[in-house]
């Protein structure tokens, strides 16, 4: 049983003691437990327990004074967040019931109830998998004491990219088969990807002064942004992003000439590249 209701109560408008006869509230009733008169709809905390006849309330009744009363004290809670239960034959369930969603919606509130300061969550600790509802900041994440704007982290996302190609100068484009493992990842404003295709010898195109790689999920900032490029076929091969551009240039790095052409293309050529680069915001 989750409530203590032996006897009866007697209690008194504006002040906190209560009168018990026929009680034993000693040995069943400890500070923190939940008083209430029967069909009054109030819950009070019990503030101490004086003797098994007398009970303080931590503040002054507020009801109508009443003698010899039916009434409950609730003494089952949750454990560790001491939220009250109830059981088979207690009564003001109602009430009792009221009571406890309000202590924990007070609760989700003083811990997450919003991540931009209107209730602090200093010093609290999360363990577990919270699946929903996830946090949204929608301003962005500082760490630790950083308050500076520019150290905001205001994005986070994974994708996939489709590539297609051209030659900067050209007649026929190229035709890209085989597409596998075109994935990125956007941290802030830093774009990681990788990806793998093929040009086949038959569908080469025709042109030069290099090979134009586009569908990049994000177009670059105004920087060159360096890339790693490898193939079996053709070596040793670069590849870049010009300010401003979604493209990465493929070049040769060696020979009289870096501008990769059709021409150079003898056979069929498999490409995997993997390269981060910045976007402007």
């Amino acid at each position: 049983m989750s409530q203590y209701k032996t006897g009866t109560a007697t209690v008194t408008n504006g002040s906190p003691t209560v009168t018990g006869t026929g009680t034993l509230w000693l040995a069943n009733v400890t500070a923190g437990d939940s008083f209430t008169i029967a069909s009054t709809g109030v819950v009070y905390d019990v503030g101490s327990v004086d003797s098994d006849t007398q009970i303080t309330l931590s503040v002054n009744y507020a009801g109508v004074t009443a003698t010899g009363a039916v009434y409950a004290i609730g003494t089952g809670f949750t454990v560790p967040d001491s939220f009250p239960e109830m059981s088979q034959g207690d009564i003001e369930t109602a009430t009792i019931f009221t009571r406890a969603m309000r202590k924990i919606q007070s609760r989700f509130t003083g811990i997450v109830s919003d991540i931009s300061g209107k209730a602090g969550i200093s010093g609290q600790t999360f363990t577990g998998d919270i699946a929903a509802p996830k946090i949204t900041a929608s301003t962005g994440i500082l760490f630790g004491t950083d308050t500076a704007a520019a150290n905001t982290l205001n994005d986070y996302e994974e994708g996939t990219w489709t590539p297609s190609a051209k030659w900067n100068t050209q007649t026929t484009a190229p035709v890209i088969t085989n597409i596998q493992n075109t994935t990125y990842t956007k941290v802030g404003r830093l774009v990681t990807l990788q990806g793998y295709f093929a040009i086949d010898f038959a569908d080469k195109g025709d042109g030069s002064r290099g090979l134009r790689v586009s569908g990049l999920p994000y177009t670059g900032n105004a920087d060159f942004n360096m890339g790693s490029i490898w193939s079996a076929n053709i070596a040793p091969l670069g590849c870049f992003i010009k300010g401003n551009s979604s493209l990465a240039k493929v070049t040769l790095l060696a020979g009289t000439s870096n501008n990769l052409a059709s021409t150079d293309i003898t056979q069929t050529v498999e490409i995997s590249m993997c390269f981060s680069y910045y976007t402007a915001t």
